[in-house]
């Protein structure tokens, strides 16, 4: 009778199969971590320049519709909606004169010469959230603010020779303020001009929010 020999079953096991049972690294593990944080960095960024870029926009409606307003209100006077105009003076959307109302046709109080006796309503403006983007009618005068709850600055033609201050002149950007090396010009070849200072609240910096530039 031939003897028999047990021989015992051992699987097989390929490197590979024993790189992968052992599990990652510390040194694995950190790299991965560093991926998903660079790549979470990269998404939150395209988040809030989206965002930015969103504000901005809604911004600049406001200030176009401001803009459309005083010049439909010109057209129906032969005006501007504001007394005592220079062309160095800036104006602000901040309650401290009766220009929101006046192209609203609503009435002024506290002695104030209605400049809209028509009672004409040259603008629509978004109701203001927590102060923020739109209008905020109480206390008179009205006021109008931007998505970052600042006044707009409005700047008029008040001699009537077509020009007004050039804000970019004095503007903290040398790109904005010496275009191509050049110094920008004192004056906007313009009737009116109208910005919103942007995310920043500080005038005359590169976030303006401006009726002469292209966005």
């Amino acid at each position: 009778m031939k003897a028999r020999f047990a021989f015992p079953y051992r699987r097989i096991v390929s490197a590979k199969t024993r790189r992968w049972g052992r599990g990652y690294t510390l040194i694995e593990l950190l790299v991965v971590i560093v991926i998903i944080s660079v790549l979470a960095s990269l998404i939150a960024s395209q988040v809030i320049k989206v965002l930015d870029d969103g504000n901005r926009l809604k911004t600049r409606a406001i200030v176009v519709d401001l803009k459309t307003g005083i010049s439909s209100y010109r057209t129906e006077y032969g005006r501007f909606p504001l007394d005592n105009l220079t062309d160095e003076k800036e104006w602000l959307t901040d309650g401290s004169n009766t220009l929101i109302d006046t192209l609203l046709g609503q009435p002024v109080e506290g002695g104030a010469v209605n400049l809209n006796p028509k009672g004409i309503r040259f603008n629509e403006f978004p109701t203001a959230k927590n102060d923020r983007h739109g209008l905020i009618s109480q206390p008179r005068p009205s006021r109008l603010v931007d998505l970052w709850g600042n006044p707009f600055h409005v700047l008029l033609d008040g001699d009537g020779n077509n020009q007004v201050m050039n804000p970019d002149a004095q503007n903290s950007d040398p790109q904005i303020a010496q275009p191509g090396g050049k110094p920008a010009p004192e004056f906007l070849m313009l009737d009116m001009a109208i910005f919103s200072c942007g995310k920043d609240g500080k005038p005359y910096t590169s976030d303006d929010i401006v009726s002469w530039r292209e966005p």
